[in-house]
């Protein structure tokens, strides 16, 4: 349980920071289990903003490797966003044995409920 309080906490440290990259979380879900699992899903915005990306990374506390990971992988999306011109990019973080992330975009032409199903 100190382990998951631990996890939780860095989730949260890291959440400005993601914030400030132009990311909201769209929801959280925590699976009780031995090990428990959590799941956050991330919905970037349409304005993918790379220099400001890059510059939060440089600038994240590199103490924790989950902060690390999460905040790389949104730098990650972010670039794939704007080289491809997307509009929206999802990123699903699932905290398991092994951790995963699952990026996901949405043509800028596309409404984004039209996809949403896609997502799930």
């Amino acid at each position: 349980m100190s382990e998951f309080n631990s996890f939780t906490q860095q989730v949260g440290d890291a959440l400005p920071l993601l914030e400030q990259m132009g990311y909201e979380v769209t929801t959280f879900k925590v699976t009780w289990g031995l090990p428990p699992k959590a799941r956050l899903r991330l919905k970037s915005s349409g304005n993918p903003d790379t220099q400001k990306a890059t510059a939060i990374v440089a600038k994240a506390p590199s103490n924790g490797v989950l902060v690390s990971a999460l905040i790389s992988s949104a730098a990650t999306a972010k670039r794939i966003q704007s080289t491809m011109k997307l509009g929206t990019a999802f990123l699903d973080v699932d905290f398991a044995v092994p951790p995963r992330v699952n990026m996901k975009f949405i043509n800028s032409k596309d409404s984004p409920k039209d996809d949403f199903r896609d997502l799930i």
